[in-house]
């Protein structure tokens, strides 16, 4: 049985069985025969149980009345001078779409100078969890649970036969061996509706979603479950058919980053994780990018003096998106021993500790950088022998005596990788307006062919500049 059924019984079976029915009538008293009107009235609420609120914004179909409402902040409805007869109500919203759920009550009847009252709820993520995920299996983590479909973001189609995982990295601690951190992944295979289910999963959990299918591959996109004993996250994937390295297209996106206590809202910096596509914020915020390519992505911002942060979006060139991303205030601190050393673990997790020790390339470390107390970025990378920093019209540049682009047919090029991904300038020199020297805890550097695999360009023979920030080693503490 399919998802899409199996929940859509789940929904028919709260009609019958649930403590509170999804619908209920309640005729008010008759009024004074000079008030008769000969018509009646629904009104309505419709709950979110899986969130714990009501699901406003819903689309409201009312069968017999042709007429189609939208729920309030509260998830109220109401439609007047309806004629009597039959009637049913049917709630449509992108939330019951991602959980294959068809929400409608019972068709009942209304009389003259009448109001009915409707509740339609959600099934709770317990009902939903229970339903959906098969008992047995690889041994479960816990009784939570993310499920979601993929779609083709511009045919707006299924994708059946995508893999989906789940990555995590689990804490374990115990006397025999102390803290140990284990990574973890979950991964299933979607329907011919699209639909997956991740099952057997933790509480309190922190982790990245992504969806793949031959060369198309989705950003991985963060999310994260609470504290109740059965969470349920649902997720709509967006996986476009063509190639993942494609870094155009004709979608759009537009928002406005908010900067936690500062006087304006300009010279924020936002990108596209994996395109080359930049753009920096207006006095109020704003930004807009366009000839992007379809699919679920990640925004990242950043400015000077406030921590980075991420925003999943899902890019199609049926509609431009709308977000908005509030960064908060950096405020810079003495680290304590005790940091320092999960700095260093968290260093050893990402990599940097290993390649060190390959003498490959030219490392800092949380300890040399402390030290310096850098202002910028530039402060600590004027400590690299191979590098040089000049001022130019935009700030300070950073060039290589080694490595060469064999694509421009000469000149020395420098790429940089911010916290794991790869850092585009908008225009030279003005890599300092963005990453903090006060934020990095780790810097790498290697010349040409020795920069490893997974930081080097196709065609490029450039210097690469790793940098680690508090705000990534932070979050794998």
């Amino acid at each position: 049985m399919q998802l899409a059924t199996r929940l859509l019984l789940i929904a028919s079976l709260a009609v019958s069985t649930a403590g509170a029915p999804l619908f209920a009538q309640t005729k008010t008293p008759a009024p004074t025969a000079a008030a008769r009107s000969g018509v009646g009235a629904i009104a309505g609420v419709v709950v979110d149980s899986i969130n714990g609120s009501y699901l406003r914004g819903a689309d409201v179909i009312i069968q017999g009345a042709k007429a189609m409402l939208v729920t309030d902040s509260l998830g109220k409805f109401r439609i007047d001078s309806l004629p009597p007869g039959t009637y049913q109500v049917g709630v449509f919203h992108p939330l019951l779409d991602t959980l294959g759920i068809s929400l409608a009550s019972k068709p009942f009847h209304i009389g003259p100078d009448s109001t009915s009252f409707v509740l339609l709820s959600v099934p709770s993520a317990a009902t939903i969890i229970r339903r959906t995920c098969p008992a047995g299996g690889f041994r479960p983590q816990g009784t939570s649970a993310v499920i979601g479909h993929v779609t083709d973001p511009e045919s707006l189609q299924p994708i059946a036969g995508a893999e989906v995982s789940i990555a995590w990295t689990q804490l374990e601690v115990s006397k025999a061996t102390g803290i140990k951190r284990t990574p973890r992944v979950i991964r299933d295979s979607t329907d011919a509706q699209g639909a997956f289910k991740l099952c057997g999963l933790p509480n309190s959990l922190n982790a990245t979603l992504q969806a793949r299918k031959a060369g198309a591959v989705t950003s991985e996109i963060p999310i994260s479950l609470g504290d109740e004993e059965s969470e349920l996250f649902a997720r709509t994937m967006l996986l476009s058919r063509v190639d993942s390295g494609a870094k155009t297209g004709s979608a759009a996106v537009s928002g406005r980053v908010v900067l936690e206590g500062a006087p304006s809202n300009a010279g924020s910096r936002v990108e596209v994780v994996g395109t080359n596509v930049i753009a920096l914020t207006n006095e109020q915020g704003e930004f807009t990018m366009k000839n992007l390519p379809s699919g679920t992505h990640v925004l990242l911002a950043r400015h000077l003096g406030f921590g980075a942060e991420t925003v999943p979006v899902d890019l199609s060139s049926h509609e431009a998106k709308q977000v908005t991303i509030k960064l908060p205030k950096f405020v810079a601190m003495m680290d304590p021993v005790v940091v320092t050393a999960r700095r260093q673990a968290s260093l050893d997790k990402v990599g940097f500790n290993q390649r060190k020790r390959s003498g490959m390339g030219y490392y800092l470390g949380p300890e040399q950088i402390q030290s310096m107390h850098p202002n910028t970025l530039t402060d600590i990378l004027r400590l690299v022998p191979s590098l040089h920093i000049s001022y130019g019209q935009n700030g300070e540049d950073v060039t290589s005596s080694r490595g060469t682009s064999s694509l421009t047919g000469g000149g020395s090029c420098v790429q940089y990788i911010v916290d794991d991904m790869p850092w585009q300038s908008a225009s030279p020199g003005d890599v300092n307006n963005f990453v903090s020297g006060q934020e990095v805890v780790g810097v790498e550097v290697y010349s040409g062919a020795n920069a490893p695999a997974q930081y080097m360009r196709v065609g490029q023979d450039c210097t690469t500049i790793v940098i680690w920030t508090k705000f990534k080693i932070r979050d794998l503490q």
